[in-house]
């Protein structure tokens, strides 16, 4: 053995797919990006108009 390593060279199917993978981890490193929603302000712990002060449904069965 000459001590060589081998070169392996990307088809053009592996390099849709890595052109594919690249831009969605933009993607995810754009959302990432994107200011963090904390809910600071919103009124989240009030119950649904059709919900109990328990939290259960008002809704009668027949």
């Amino acid at each position: 053995m000459s001590g060589r390593v081998p070169i392996y060279h990307l088809d053009e199917a592996d390099a849709a797919i890595t052109a594919h993978t690249r831009e969605l981890i933009r993607q995810a490193r754009d959302l990432l990006k994107a200011p963090n929603d904390t809910f600071l302000g919103r009124k989240t712990s009030e119950p649904f108009p059709r919900e109990g002060k328990h939290g259960h449904a008002t809704v009668k069965l027949t």
